[in-house]
């Protein structure tokens, strides 16, 4: 095997990793499968921070 045939599995795979897990964060069905789709997602994208959520489900804005 080549080292670009293995770099091109490597992206493949990283690539749809990070797919099912960006619509795993995106349109489960629970809160606890969002959060931690949401934290791995934080782990394997470099730059993006989670933000906290609140437990209680309510909107934290300015307002509150």
């Amino acid at each position: 095997m080549t080292v670009g045939l293995l770099s091109t599995i490597a992206a493949v795979f990283y690539g749809s990793t990070v797919s099912i897990l960006a619509l795993t964060a995106t349109f489960a069905r629970r809160g606890t499968l969002r959060r931690e789709a949401r934290s791995t997602l934080a782990v394997l994208v470099p730059g993006r921070a989670v933000e906290p959520q609140p437990a209680d489900g309510a909107a934290a804005g300015p307002g509150s």
